[in-house]
């Protein structure tokens, strides 16, 4: 379980969350939805280590990382993947990857090399291209696989399909779905609330910093708050 109790958090003195408390399991999609500057991303950043903090606790699998920085969080088993991606633009796609699993015995980074490129296998063919050359669907794929390397329990998804084509949403979402499967909880944050609680199997609404509706993905789906703010009236 990945949960966090009473998160505080803000930015230069301006408090954005507030109170927030939820919990990923291992093996579900869980969706977190809101307009922009609800706070998903600032949970994100809590969450990963990025931005600190002023109380409450975040923990993975019963461990408390609360006071730990973010490479720390991803030897714990939590990784990011930052909406803008943050990719080594000049450097190949192999080497993104490769980076990736830093953490990791050379056995190990090599095993989980060759089960992203199962995951992606668009990738195998672009291996030797530079990050910064790839397509926006191409890199967001980079970006997952890199997350991926650290072999995590868990994984945020911050705004994977933003700018993306349609036929790379549906990839990346499929995806986050299909690691669920293999036992991953993906925390995911997607500004398509449809196509993402059609995937999740919970959910948590956010405004200004606050959570204000948890349910299973089902529930939310026809839920007339989430129908009227996020799915244009029609469930």
């Amino acid at each position: 379980m990945l949960r966090a109790e009473s998160l505080v958090a803000g930015y230069l003195g301006a408090p954005v969350l507030h109170e927030v408390s939820l919990s990923v399991a291992a093996g579900e999609v869980f969706c977190l939805l809101g307009a922009n500057g609800a706070g998903k991303s600032t949970i994100a950043r809590a969450l990963a280590g990025i931005l600190a903090p002023r109380s409450g606790t975040v923990t993975v699998n019963d461990l408390d990382v609360t006071g730990y920085p973010p490479n720390r969080r991803v030897r714990a088993g939590l990784s990011l993947v930052p909406e803008s991606r943050h990719l080594f633009g000049r450097s190949t796609v192999r080497d993104n990857l490769l980076l990736g699993g830093y953490t990791r015995s050379r056995t190990g980074r090599a095993e989980t090399f060759d089960r992203v490129l199962n995951l992606f296998p668009q990738l195998g063919a672009l291996l030797g291209r530079r990050a910064r050359d790839l397509s926006g669907g191409e890199q967001q794929m980079v970006a997952i696989g890199r997350a991926l390397m650290a072999d995590p329990a868990f994984l945020i998804l911050d705004e994977p399909s933003l700018g993306l084509a349609p036929i790379y949403v549906d990839v990346i979402l499929e995806q986050a779905a299909g690691l669920a499967e293999r036992g991953v909880g993906v925390l995911l944050i997607e500004q398509n609330v449809g196509k993402a609680l059609a995937v999740g199997h919970r959910g948590a609404v956010v405004e200004a910093g606050r959570i204000v509706l948890t349910g299973p993905a089902a529930e939310l789906r026809t839920d007339p708050t989430v129908v009227d703010s996020y799915l244009g009236g029609v469930a």
